[in-house]
């Protein structure tokens, strides 16, 4: 839990609008707890009656992320940290986005919110949280694809997002705090020339997710996805979006085409380049997020059963450094100069 999510209080845990039966489950800290009636105290949401159900979910890292159920339903609290900055993250954007996925049908409603803390209620998705070995059991690649398609067809104001500039935030704090892997710096360099390219290009552009992590899916039906965690959505480059679940999910060459002939059976090789270089930077800006957090959050939050920081950080740099390692980053930066009119990424 970090730190600034605290809240000190003499007053008895109840809030003028929640039942007095509120039940909190044994992992639910008394800081969390007493900020749950805090910031629920102040939506008058006639769905909360009856006796209430609080429990921790899995996920988070600078948010809290909880279960409330009810008499009239289930719904998903998310308690966010205070400081967004250091995290590339804007609380009110992910509000917007969300609800712009929602009207989409692509991600749970958000009922009530405090926009500049970020903090939300929605509705509960009950469904199978996907990971990078569900992608696969399930065959579910083609049908992630047509959900990032779907998105692309909606549109936002929430905001630009751009993954260098995440990447110029969580690297100044990671040095700060954390060394960088040995050959980070021609890494960064690569990424310097991938800017230049996608600045001066200018390839396809769209409503996207842009956090692509396989957990951030939900399968709530056999032909439906439902997306969650939207702190960093908003316009960007839809090559980065596909590259983002490309690396997360460790796809490999074979699975990786599946995914851009299921997104535009039409791609040419100048998309393809463009995904391999994206990939490079995904690899890069995750492995340097995790080093900027694990100092903050490394003993305070832990997103799945077996998962590290630094297991996180060595896979994200080591898929960045294989499209270096494949020899043809060069061969990739010329072929992705080229923009045809029916590029869709």
């Amino acid at each position: 839990m970090p730190e600034d999510l605290t809240v000190t209080t003499t007053e008895p845990l109840r809030s003028p609008h929640l039942p007095a039966s509120t039940h909190f489950s044994e992992d639910v800290s008394d800081d969390i707890r007493a900020q749950t009636l805090d910031v629920l105290g102040r939506w008058d949401l006639p769905e909360l009656t009856g006796p209430l159900t609080v429990t921790r979910l899995s996920g988070g890292a600078s948010n809290v992320n909880l279960r409330i159920d009810g008499a009239a339903g289930s719904w998903a609290l998310r308690l966010c940290a205070l400081d967004a900055t250091r995290w590339g993250v804007s609380r009110s954007a992910a509000i917007v986005a969300q609800r712009d996925a929602a009207a989409l049908g692509l991600a749970p409603d958000i009922i009530a919110c405090s926009p500049d803390e970020g903090h939300f209620l929605s509705a509960f998705t009950t469904g199978a949280t996907v990971t990078s070995q569900y992608v696969r059991d399930a065959a579910l690649i083609p049908l992630v694809a047509r959900t990032l398609s779907d998105l692309k067809l909606g549109s936002t104001n929430s905001r630009w997002f751009s993954p260098f500039d995440d990447l110029r935030t969580f690297v100044e704090f990671a040095d700060a705090e954390a060394s960088l892997p040995e050959g980070t710096q021609e890494l960064l360099g690569a990424v310097l020339r991938i800017e230049a390219l996608f600045q001066t290009r200018k390839p396809p552009v769209g409503f996207c997710h842009s956090d692509l992590v396989p957990q951030n899916f939900i399968q709530d039906a056999p032909d439906h996805l439902v997306m969650v965690d939207f702190d960093y959505a908003g316009n960007g480059w839809v090559a980065f979006e596909l590259a983002s679940f490309a690396c997360q999910a460790e796809l490999t060459p074979a699975e990786t085409e599946e995914l851009v002939l299921a997104y535009d059976p039409a791609a040419d090789d100048a998309q393809r380049a463009r995904l391999e270089l994206m990939r490079l930077v995904a690899g890069v800006r995750d492995g340097a997020w995790a080093l900027m957090a694990e100092p903050l959050l490394g003993t305070q939050t832990t997103p799945l059963d077996g998962w590290t920081y630094q297991k996180y950080a060595a896979n994200n740099f080591n898929q960045a450094r294989a499209v270096i390692e494949s020899g043809r980053f060069e061969d990739f930066l010329r072929a992705a100069r080229s923009v045809t009119a029916h590029a869709r990424f």
